[in-house]
């Protein structure tokens, strides 16, 4: 049993002037009318340190606070850059999409030598070996109001390649693809060591470090592209007024459209 602390996103402290007008252009971007208190936030646990590999174990769990918005098929995907020469040696409950230049290791390669890797879920039902606690639900997670159990998903990566003793280095340039574009990640951010209830909640046992990012929506970044357009004109005028401008709130556009939808 894990306990959850809710997260405020990194554009919910900013000041509404009005409530159609926002003091910022970041505020615009970051903000979700349907859940403008919602986000969902990355956790970082180091729970055991590696010497021998010159690194350390994390849990990796992904916790969606939104109460509105689910995280659909095909799934999220989570990426990074590392801060120093980091490789994955190993996961569990998810993977790498691209293994990378890892030819200066002779013996066993690691799993993903990526200076920035994307990271996917596994699929229900993966390999027994493969799995770990809360993993495997193919990128999916409900919102924390509707299935609080399924609103969440981990999984487990050894970090090595770095000095021995080494403190961690906290991963840069998160980013969430949840499953489209429209997230912004802020930067991981120091925080209390996560604790967990063990022995029937009878003890209570923590990680050594703990990193948090939160990532909020928004569906002005999420269609970039025209989507519908808005024309004005008069009565006494016999022809529309053209469109600079796309309203939103529409469909989603294709890929190849460019200009308004009419």
């Amino acid at each position: 049993m894990r306990w959850w602390r809710k997260q405020r996103g990194p554009c919910n402290n900013l000041l509404v002037l009005s409530s159609y007008t926002w003091n910022t252009k970041q505020s615009l971007e970051c903000y979700d009318p349907l859940d403008p208190n919602g986000n969902i936030t990355v956790i970082f646990d180091i729970t055991e340190w590696r010497n021998d590999l010159g690194g350390y174990v994390a849990r990796i769990t992904i916790q969606n606070y939104y109460q509105y918005r689910h995280v659909d098929k095909p799934g999220w995907k989570l990426g990074w850059t590392w801060s120093k020469n980091e490789v994955i040696w190993s996961m569990k409950g998810a993977l790498a999409t691209k293994q990378g230049n890892c030819s200066k290791y002779k013996g066993q390669k690691p799993h993903c030598c990526e200076k920035d890797p994307v990271i996917i879920d596994l699929m229900p039902g993966s390999a027994p070996e493969n799995m770990s606690d809360g993993c495997c639900k193919g990128g999916v997670l409900a919102s924390w109001v509707i299935n609080p159990l399924k609103s969440f998903s981990s999984f487990e990566i050894t970090v090595g390649n770095l000095a021995k003793n080494t403190p961690g280095y906290k991963p840069l340039n998160i980013s969430l693809m949840a499953p489209g574009p429209g997230y912004t990640c802020g930067p991981m951010v120091d925080t209390d060591p996560t604790v967990s209830l063990v022995t029937g909640g009878l003890r209570q046992e923590q990680v050594f470090r703990t990193w948090r990012s939160t990532c909020t929506f928004s569906s002005y970044l999420a269609n970039r592209l025209p989507v519908c357009c808005v024309s004005l004109s008069t009565f006494y005028n016999p022809t529309v007024t053209s469109c600079p401008e796309c309203s939103c709130g529409c469909r989603e556009a294709a890929k190849n459209i460019t200009k308004c939808i009419r």
